[in-house]
Formats: C-alpha cells, structure tokens, sequence
C-alpha cells in the first residue's frame, strides 16, 4: 500500500486524525492493529480512507478526522505537490458549508480561504513590524514541482454524529481542471448532562429555587467528579456519585438565590472530572429574575434632538418590588457635556413610584448633550442607579 496512504488512516481519537506527513503517537496504534486510545462511543472502529481517492496533485484527498468530544474543532491536512512542468493557477476554491476555513501553504507564502464574515480568498502577508494582513486575492499560482499543503477546519461544536465537509478547487491544469478534498468526523458527546438546561422561570430577586441534575460518560462508565467552579454567592450546589451496574451517576442538586443585587438570572457552573485529566462540563441554569426595583424606560434615556430655545423635559420611574418607599435622597450629573447650569432634575411620587424628571434649560447652547443623572436611593439593597442620557440641541 502507498505509505501515503497507511499514514493517513484515523489514530487519534480525542486529538485529532494521524494525517499524511505526521509521525503515529506513542498510544495510538498502528493501522491493523489494537489501539490504546480511549474508545469513542462506536467502539472505536477506524474508517480507511478510499485507497482510490488520491490524483496525481494529491495522493490522498479523502480523510477520516476521528471523533471529536465536545467543542473541539476537527482539523486536518493534505499535502500535495505540481506534477506539471509548468505553473498552475488555482482559482474559484469553494469550500461545503461545514468547512469553516481552510490554510493553503505553498513554498513560504500562506492563503486563506475564509467563510466568515463573507467568503473571502486572502493572502497573509507579514509587514516589517511582523503584524500580519490581508489582501484579497483571486488565484494561488503554484510553480512546476512546487509543493504545499491544505490545511482544513471543521466546526464540531454541538455535532453528534458524523459530520462531512468538501473543498473544490478549479485551476487552469488541462488534465485535472478541479480538485476536490473531502474529510468526514464523528462528534460525540463526552458527557450527557440531563437536563440540558434547566430552566427556573421567573422569579423574584428575594426568593430561591432548587434543581436537580444527572450526569453520565458514554466515554467511560466509570468516572469522578474533582471539582466546581466557584459559582458565585448565588448558588449552593452539592454533587454525589451512585453506580447503575457499571456505570456512575451523577447527580447534581442545587439551589439558587435569594440574589443579592440585580442580576440577569441564571448562571453556568463549570465542572471539572478525571476524565483524561480535568475533562469539563458545563451544567446551565436560566431564569428570569425580577430585581428589586424596576426603572422605565430604563437606565439610558434617549433626548433625541431637541429645538432650539424650547428646553425638553423627561422622566423616569423608579418602582420597588419589596413595598420599599422609594425616595432620591441625593440627585447629580456627572459626565456632562457642557455646563450644568443647562441641565437639572427634580423628584416627586405617585402612587409609591418615585417619578425623577430632567429638565433641559431652553438657553442650553446647540451642540451635543450628554451625561450621566446620579440618583441616590433610600433602598435597602440598591443604593444607587445611574442614568445615561444623550440628545442634540439644533
């Protein structure tokens, strides 16, 4: 057999594919015989690549890049070599949705073929300070005999499952007018966490909500949980191990709140195993948390343009989600763009809502207005909030 083609079957099976050109690890096996690799959830059997793929630029253009836990990117590379005696031009690369990049080496200059923001086939060039840029290319031109590689990329982030990318390559080479370079790799999942997500609804800031998770490997049956992430006062958690024949089970209990301030809601807690040293997992928690007051319409004011000579006068409500009487003790600007003598604020209540008005002077000079409204609070939890606000007087 070629000894391209020995060399490009799958041995790495949480690291990545044993390519053409690369030496075999130590732990991985040889083709054809056992490996000591952990085993991916099929039982760890290896695709050959098809001994009939390669041509006469690439003597391998199919390849197996393994199984792939988690966020891992699948990464993989195919050298290639000028059989022509004369240049070659390589235009129109086009990569399948799933490539999400690919890096063309040819001698010592590099390209890029890029899917994101827009496809885009650039050269990257090193200036003499070493900052590298781009310029936007529409051929690669290999001279005769010159060799390269394609390095190619694959996105594997929530994939279980195989998962396929093709790159087709057009040139100006008569007896193979296109090239294409096809990969495939399996994500897996390295942990199942159950639920996915939990979710806690809405909730007020002062109350707390319990949950309870599980946690298994299809990779290894047997594992331990070392360690979590320091969550935050929000949360206590607590995790114990149970076996279900040969297998743990996790299970994960939690509680969360009261809160102690104003928060989105939620967190994700980060564990650590001792699955191939330190493996993570993430355990997500959502909820809508109502703090413990609300602000309309919120914590920036838009002033929008403002006449001339007319002054401009807007509001905003403080109300309190625990019965608290709400009441400025202090209000200031900070951050203004021009005097304060143009700008001031006022409170009143209505209702049990703290009502703050800012008032523009109708002498306030044309040009941009900006700044920060201060309010200082009698709660017990949320001493002060700070208003942005911007317009324009014309």
């Amino acid at each position: 057999m070629n000894h391209h083609l020995v060399l490009a079957f799958v041995a790495a099976l949480t690291t990545g594919a044993l390519l053409p050109g690369q030496e075999p690890k130590p732990d991985a096996g040889q083709p054809g015989q056992p490996s000591h690799a952990p085993l991916p959830p099929d039982g760890g059997k290896l695709q050959p690549i098809n001994p009939q793929s390669g041509n006469a630029w690439f003597p391998v253009t199919e390849v197996d890049l393994g199984t792939h836990f988690g966020h891992e990117e699948a990464v993989g590379t195919f050298k290639f070599k000028n059989p022509r005696a004369e240049a070659v031009q390589w235009r129109s690369l086009l990569g399948s949705c799933s490539c999400a990049r690919a890096v063309i080496r040819v001698g010592d200059r590099r390209y890029e073929l890029l899917s994101k923001p827009q496809k885009r086939l650039v050269r990257i060039n090193k200036g003499k300070t070493g900052v590298e840029a781009q310029e936007d290319v529409q051929v690669i031109t290999v001279e005769a005999g010159e060799q390269g590689e394609v390095e190619v990329h694959m996105e594997m982030h929530g994939v279980t499952g195989p998962r396929q990318a093709t790159l087709d390559v057009h040139t100006s080479d008569a007896a193979l007018p296109q090239l294409r370079l096809k990969w495939q790799a399996t994500g897996a999942q390295m942990f199942v966490v159950s639920p996915a997500e939990v979710n806690l609804n809405k909730m007020t800031w002062n109350e707390s909500r319990e949950f309870t998770v599980t946690v298994t490997s299809p990779l290894k049956k047997d594992f331990n949980i070392k360690r979590m992430d320091d969550a935050g006062k929000a949360f206590a958690v607590t995790w114990e191990k149970a076996m279900n024949g040969d297998n743990a089970v996790w299970t994960i209990k939690g509680k969360y709140g009261p809160v102690d301030g104003e928060t989105g809601g939620g967190g994700v807690l980060k564990f650590y195993s001792d699955i191939q040293g330190d493996s993570s997992f993430l355990v997500r928690v959502m909820a809508f948390v109502q703090g413990p007051l609300e602000i309309k319409p919120g914590t920036f004011l838009p002033l929008g343009q403002i006449r001339k000579g007319t002054g401009l006068k807007k509001e905003v409500v403080f109300e309190a989600n625990d019965g608290t009487q709400l009441e400025a003790l202090k209000l200031a600007f900070e951050k203004l763009s021009l005097g304060g003598e143009f700008v001031s604020a006022a409170q009143r209540l209505d209702h049990g809502k703290l009502i703050v008005e800012l008032a523009v002077s109708e002498k306030a000079p044309p040009g941009l207005l900006k700044g920060e409204l201060v309010v200082e609070l009698n709660h017990a939890l949320v001493k002060e909030k700070r208003i942005m606000f911007n317009g324009f007087v014309r």
